[in-house]
């Protein structure tokens, strides 16, 4: 990161926001020639016109309007530099950020942070919800330490250590006529009901064992639509718009609207995984992996209890 560029972008920052040299220098504690003269710098640097003098300040041109979202990215990534740098000259741990798939918030991740944040109480845990092919690339770009996914092998740098078995449930609008039975459901029976799915890219492997346990009951899924999140496939079924196969742990959620049945076989589906980057290990890292051992024996999580 250039420290230099990353100040003259700070500086077009508070005039573009200020609208004013004068404000501008004051709020960042400087006089305004130096300012003027930074702002010069990084149109020479940059070989554009970024600020434009009115009758009663600035303003930004075209080409300086088109910067400014990534000016704020910068400052705020420098920001969170400069106090990642506090905090260890500090003696402190470094903080650790975990992505985590929706359907693995309730059951898997809260045990995993508290277990860490027991461990390193003086170590901030961020969380981000990703979906799997997202967490994936933020594990190889080393923008998160670990990550909560669902994936069936590793994926060099990234390798796995799996946490549980999970089923497949089937989610149903309250009042549907397949709601009303306690007994596990043939998944043949939703051959003809208009399904709510994932777009295949956001889980490959997930997408994947759902339309091949859909054939083995002896028909093609009619997907009806393709939602973002397994969030919004319960909030989709729920306002009558289909049904939703999910992770059997999603019905600890109890949403409104939306009924739950086990299906009949079980139908098995891609687990939960705890996932690193190979590369770039770390103390949060192995001791991730310690507690992924003493709090997740294989199988005990992820669908093992049948939907309420």
């Amino acid at each position: 990161m250039d420290f230099r560029l990353v100040r003259r972008l700070g500086h077009f920052l508070a005039v573009a926001e200020e609208g004013h040299f004068g404000r501008a220098a004051a709020r960042l504690g400087i006089s305004q020639p130096p300012l003027t003269a930074q702002i010069q710098a990084l149109e020479a640097e940059l070989g554009v016109q970024l600020l434009e003098r009115t009758g009663k300040g600035a303003r930004p041109t075209r080409e300086g309007e088109a910067l400014i979202p990534l000016a704020r990215r910068l400052a705020q990534d420098a920001g969170e530099l400069e106090s990642l740098a506090r905090e260890l000259r500090a003696g402190r741990h470094a903080p650790v950020s975990i992505a985590c798939v929706t359907s693995a918030l309730f059951d898997y991740l809260p045990p995993l942070v508290r277990a860490l944040q027991a461990a390193r109480p003086e170590a901030a845990v961020s969380v981000r919800e990703l979906d799997t092919t997202d967490a994936v690339e933020a594990l190889r770009r080393g923008e998160v330490d670990l990550a909560l996914l669902r994936l069936e092998r590793d994926r060099h740098p990234v390798k796995l250590r799996p946490l549980g078995s999970d089923v497949l449930a089937a989610a149903l609008p309250s009042g549907h006529p397949l709601a009303e039975s306690d007994a596990p459901l043939p998944l043949g029976l939703l051959a003809d009901e208009p399904l709510l799915i994932l777009p295949r890219g956001i889980s490959p492997a997930y997408s994947d064992a759902m339309v091949a346990a859909c054939r083995a009951a002896g028909f093609t899924p009619r997907v009806v639509r393709e939602v973002g999140s397994a969030m919004a496939q319960l909030g989709f079924v729920a306002a009558g718009l289909g049904v939703a196969l999910v992770s059997a742990g999603m019905a600890r959620l109890r949403p409104p609207g939306v009924s739950f049945r086990e299906l009949e076989g079980p139908v098995h589906a891609v687990g939960v995984a705890l996932a690193w980057n190979a590369e770039r290990e770390s103390e949060a890292t192995r001791l991730a992996l310690d507690f992924a051992e003493m709090i997740f024996p294989s199988g005990s999580v992820g669908g093992g209890d049948p939907p309420a």
